[in-house]
């Protein structure tokens, strides 16, 4: 009856995740209305769906709909979304239940829990939207909240750091809300973290696919100097080398930052391991021969499970990450001082892969217990034996019954039951054996930004997109008012169509 009953419960996880295939789907459909532009089509998509109000997928669901508000030009309402999503994130403590439910199926069944860069992205919308609607209270907040999540990721894994162990787009917004606060002093270490990202030994090198941008290096040596920061600004001009014109800006500045592309998605890949004993006696090593991983399992669990015999090799479902193609790579900003090129500051196929990649080396060892787990139930149920049927009616006298009880046991017991219900098994194994391939579906690819000085009264400013092979495919153009201060504004291509949010009257605030 145990055994039937695992059965049972296994058949209910398959009806339960049988709607990989349809996320699937609905990722494709979803992904090709915003390519097309049908931002309300989209929204309508997510808001119609069960699956995304699901406890396990509220994260997403919240997180979707906050990158539509925001491209829509709703900033207040992407706000309200991704505060809630925010909560959610903080607030993720798998139940115990869930927890029994993802060992023996697989982690989908737990509530999504975001990767480390899309922590990052959160806020980096968030203060996006409080920066373009004034709220300079808001953006000081999120920045502190934005400092709070790169600690988060600095400490991760304290004995061994990250290869993706800090953000130099969370950096650079934090300096921004903090120089639009007048915080020079915050504004000048935000710029200069980031700045250090860049430099090892006292030479420049990439971070995370990325060179350090021109106007990263300006800011880090202009706020030095408005600070008086001698020591610092010989430091930062002998490392970095600025090129930087320095044009007066009493008429205030605009950063733009451009989203450009659809980032990546996350797709499965099965990873074979060979089981073989440890160096004691009692402990158990996955040995993957193709990818040189090595995993070994501690005694604990080796003797909970009846030291996995019968297991001689398995497979893991894991989730990668895979890139989608899109047409615009580069971009130039046209304004009434001349032209400068936008300078890419976040390449997200980059920085979601290594994330994955950093989280996928601290937990294979989970993956692999799990699935080793279920390999064992099998092996059990295996060798399950149920009693033949007697067919004879007649009774035997007292000789034949000594007789009876003398014969091999085996002649009396049936392994049908076993092959039976560990083919099952089997079948279960395979179906749940799945990895999870949620993600947030709706950041960019990558990420560019420049700023520029801005002249009295209104200031036309026109941008040209350029495919790989530098032609031009597309250009933009807006106004904006010079204030005297910082202004920053943003705008999106999934595809070749240009998004521009705008800032609805009723979301300005005044300070």
């Amino acid at each position: 009856m145990r055994f039937l009953s695992t059965l049972l419960f296994s058949l209910v996880v398959i009806f339960l995740l049988s709607s990989c295939a349809s996320f699937e789907r609905l990722r494709g459909n979803y992904s090709e209305m915003v390519e097309a532009s049908d931002l309300e089509g989209a929204t309508r998509l997510i808001e119609s769906k069960k699956w995304y109000k699901k406890d396990r997928n509220k994260v997403l669901y919240y997180l979707e709909l906050g990158a539509l508000a925001r491209m829509q030009g709703d900033l207040e309402k992407s706000n309200e979304y991704l505060n809630k999503a925010d909560f959610l994130i903080e607030d993720y403590k798998a139940s115990v239940g869930a927890k029994g439910l993802a060992m023996v199926s697989n982690p989908k069944a737990l509530p999504y829990r975001t990767e480390y860069y899309e922590n990052i992205a959160v806020h980096y919308l968030k203060s996006l939207n409080y920066l373009q609607m004034n709220d300079l209270s808001a953006a000081r907040v999120e920045a502190r909240r934005t400092n709070i999540r790169l600690n988060e990721l600095n400490d991760a894994v304290p004995d061994k750091p990250l290869k993706y162990h800090d953000d130099v787009l969370g950096h650079i917004v934090m300096g921004l809300s903090y120089e639009k606060n007048k915080e020079w002093n915050n504004a000048f270490i935000a710029y200069r973290n980031a700045a250090d990202l860049f430099v090892t030994d006292g030479r420049l090198t990439n971070y995370m696919g990325v060179s350090i941008p021109e106007q990263l290096k300006c800011d880090v040596v202009r706020l030095a100097k408005v600070l008086g920061f001698t020591n610092e600004q010989s430091y930062y001009e002998k490392i970095l080398k600025p090129r930087c014109k320095n044009p007066e800006d009493a008429y205030g500045s605009l950063v733009v930052f451009w989203e450009n592309g659809q980032g990546p998605v996350k797709d499965e890949q099965i990873v074979g391991f060979d089981v073989l004993n440890g160096v004691n006696d009692n402990n158990l090593r996955f040995v993957s021969y193709g990818t040189g991983l090595d995993y070994e399992i501690d005694p604990y669990e080796y003797n909970q499970y009846d030291s996995f015999s019968g297991i001689n090799n398995i497979r893991v479902a894991l989730p990668r990450y895979r890139s989608r193609p899109y047409p615009l790579r580069s971009a130039s900003i046209e304004y009434a001082g001349g032209i400068k090129k936008m300078e890419k500051i976040e390449d997200l196929n980059e920085v979601a892969t290594q994330s994955l990649r950093d989280r996928f080396h601290r937990e294979l060892a989970t993956a692999l217990l799990r699935l080793a787990i279920k390999e064992a139930t099998e092996a059990s149920l295996r060798q399950i034996k149920t009693k033949k049927k007697d067919d004879d009616s007649d009774d035997d006298d007292d000789e034949d019954e000594e007789k009876d009880k003398s014969d091999d046991d085996e002649d009396e017991y049936s392994e049908t039951a076993g092959i039976i219900l560990s083919g099952a098994m089997d079948i279960v194994n395979t179906l749940t054996e799945r990895a999870d391939i949620r993600s947030w579906n709706s950041l960019p690819a990558e990420i560019h930004y420049t700023r520029i000085p801005l002249k009295r009264g209104n200031n036309t400013i026109k941008i040209t997109f350029f495919n790989r092979l530098k032609e031009r495919m597309e250009t933009h153009q807006f106004t904006v008012k010079a204030n005297g201060g910082l202004l920053v504004k943003n705008l999106i291509t999934p595809e070749a169509s240009v998004l521009l949010p705008q800032v609805a009257d009723n979301n300005k605030k005044t300070n």
